[in-house]
């Protein structure tokens, strides 16, 4: 079992500033030690390693077998690439390369990668994060063509877009014969009033959100046609990325997507997808309520067999999806909602799970393997141990919830209450935690998920007992477990 963090350690570091080189970009060649003296002959590109991209660059340096460059998207923000080298325990000195790709300039990133990678082989080039999704199967191609090679795996999605447009993906699936949620893509107010009048029966509910982007932000419930147009409103003003410090401000929308509201449970299901083979590493079902004024507040994902309720059909499905889309090979997340008229999706995250990889420990001891695992494999070992595991989870070694905290306060960072936090650690299910906020931060209100404060994993290999500590967790959840300065 992992160490258990200090709950009160700081957790959000500053970084140091980097000077813009030549080429148009910014390429640090960190070392004097440099490509042609590396005792290692290959290197691994990683796009954006955030979130549980962190996870996935310890990985790839605990192999010992490979140099690593990293790639920062147009689409990441540099405020958190400073911070990377603090936070991931790892100085630019330990990076062959870090270049910063500019919008338009992909054969500028390419020659950096190519000239930083003299006289080795690029083994794979991975994304890390939401931020760089895109890029992962530009540079991945480019390469490809420059080198004369064809190992270099992208997703393999004929229309690249799909990877992030919500719309795209609907219609795709749709067109595929496929249950998809009911929409129309607002690109002007008559668009609005047309979805109002075709949508028109007493009662009715929809959700607005923008047509790409994450971590629910900017996702409203509405139960009335004034709602709608509120939220309308104000994702084209852009006031549902300010409370996330602009953390998606590169996604642009030619419209917003307004969408009917499906009711029931909703699902995760992380999948690895080697040359259109498919297998799934983990299925969570997701616990959202409405809290602090928002419908779709996330309390936890619990983790999912075979076995448990509508599953199998969910899998199915969600198979019937990736193969419409046309992803042959990376790892994906597809949220799918299961509904009266069954299985509906949601949207597909074409990456690895996020929640900064909080989830690949416990999935590990759980399953025996985990998504990120198997990305690996699949990318650098050809697949040996992906060819072995099971192609959907049929049993688990031990059941998990993962607790996201929340926060009914906002203000300045006073401290976590200790014997609060006290109760949780002595829960017989608590395996670790993990914080989002230090002291000094400003904690906000729980709305979505860039406003999570932390998460609480429980692990137990009885399923009662984790039901009991989930329960007793949210109790100590709602009555608090932070100060605020006053």
């Amino acid at each position: 079992m992992a160490p258990r963090p200090d709950p009160f350690q700081a957790l959000v570091t500053t970084g140091e500033e980097s000077a813009p080189l030549a080429m148009g970009i910014d390429l640090e060649i960190p070392s004097p030690t440099s490509v042609l003296t590396s005792p290692l002959q290959q290197a691994i590109v990683l796009v954006d390693p955030m979130s549980t991209g962190v996870i996935l660059q310890k990985k790839v340096f605990e192999t010992g077998m490979y140099n690593v460059v990293i790639v920062w998207s147009d689409r990441s923000q540099p405020a958190a690439r400073e911070k990377h080298f603090k936070n991931s325990g790892r100085p630019r000195e330990d990076f062959l390369a870090v270049i910063t790709h500019e919008d338009g300039e992909l054969d500028d990133t390419l020659l950096a990668i190519l000239a930083a990678t003299t006289n080795m082989a690029v083994a794979a080039v991975m994304c890390g994060s939401e931020f760089g999704v895109l890029l992962e199967d530009q540079i991945a191609n480019g390469l490809n063509q420059k080198l004369g090679t064809t190992h270099l795996r992208g997703s393999g999605i004929p229309v690249l877009n799909t990877k992030v447009d919500k719309h795209l993906q609907a219609n795709t699936i749709r067109s595929r014969g496929l249950n998809a949620v009911r929409e129309k893509l607002a690109c002007c107010e008559d668009d609005v009033q047309a979805f109002l009048d075709e949508n028109n029966e007493p009662g009715a509910s929809f959700v607005v959100k923008p047509q790409t982007g994450a971590g629910s932000v900017g996702v409203t419930f509405c139960d009335s046609p004034k709602a709608v147009w509120e939220a309308y409103y104000k994702i084209l003003a852009g006031e549902h990325k300010a409370h996330c410090r602009n953390k998606y401000r590169h996604y642009s929308h030619a419209g917003v997507l307004l969408q009917e509201y499906l009711k029931g449970t909703e699902y995760i299901v992380n999948s690895v997808v080697c040359d259109g083979k498919i297998k799934t590493t983990a299925m969570w079902k997701y616990d959202k309520r409405p809290y602090n004024g928002a419908a779709f507040v996330c309390f936890s994902k619990e983790l999912q067999v075979i076995s448990d309720p509508n599953c199998e059909e969910i899998l199915e499905y969600t198979e019937k999806v990736l193969k419409a889309v046309g992803f042959q090979s990376g790892a994906i997340h597809a949220e799918v909602m299961y509904t009266a008229r069954g299985p509906v999706l949601v949207e597909l995250n074409c990456r690895l799970h996020g929640g900064n990889g909080a989830w690949v420990q416990p999935a590990e001891i759980c399953m025996g393997y985990d998504q990120l695992s198997m990305l690996m494999d699949v990318y650098l070992n050809g697949g040996k141990v992906f060819d072995n595991i099971p192609s959907r989870p049929i049993t688990a070694n031990s059941y998990c919830h993962q607790v996201k905290m929340r926060s009914h306060i906002e203000g300045v960072l006073k401290c976590v209450v200790f014997s609060q936090f006290r109760r949780i650690e002595a829960l017989p299910s608590y395996y670790s935690h993990m914080f989002g906020v230090r002291v000094g931060d400003r904690l906000l209100k729980t709305v979505d998920m860039p406003s999570v404060p932390g998460e609480v994993t429980l692990v137990h290999n009885d399923k009662d007992q984790l039901a009991a500590d989930y329960e007793q967790l949210n109790e100590i959840l709602a009555e608090g477990i932070f100060e605020v300065e006053t």
